[in-house]
């Protein structure tokens, strides 16, 4: 496995806020909508990390993916402990990105609280939308496995 720099996760994270941001603005000026922007942001990295992609479009552009730190894919509770502990590492100035800079494999300090590891990948050019498209189905099936 060879582990993503800093540099490269934060290219993901910029293009990540910038569909965030697109999206969400467009349903907030639809006053009726504006519940499912913040529906969207809770359910964004959670989703797509979790899929047999493991990643979000930002993280599949910047050709990275999120799996456990022994390789296997992220359940979405381990996604949602991921995303939640993000938050810590964000709250505390960004000391908890920062992390990443002194550690051989880039772990942040929610990759070390999520037991995760962001890793170079390169990706099929084929069956993308067709993964994310079954990842949504399995999450609103009639009983999703957590």
């Amino acid at each position: 496995m060879t582990y993503s720099n800093l540099w490269r996760r934060a290219g993901a994270a910029i293009i990540d806020t910038l569909i965030l941001s697109a999206i969400s603005t467009l349903f907030v000026r639809m006053v009726v909508l504006f519940p499912f922007a913040f529906i969207l942001h809770f359910f964004y990295k959670p989703i797509f990390e979790s899929s047999k992609v493991r990643a979000t479009p930002g993280k599949y552009l910047a050709e990275i993916s999120v799996c456990r730190s022994n390789g296997d894919q992220l359940s979405l509770r381990d996604a949602y402990i991921r995303y939640f502990t993000s938050w810590i590492s964000g709250i505390t100035l960004g000391l908890g990105y920062l992390v990443a800079c002194f550690n051989s494999k880039h772990l942040t300090l929610h990759d070390i609280f999520a037991d995760t590891v962001v890793i170079d990948q390169v990706y099929p050019n084929d069956g993308l939308f067709n993964e994310w498209v079954n990842q949504m189905k399995f999450l609103f099936s009639r009983k999703p496995k957590f």
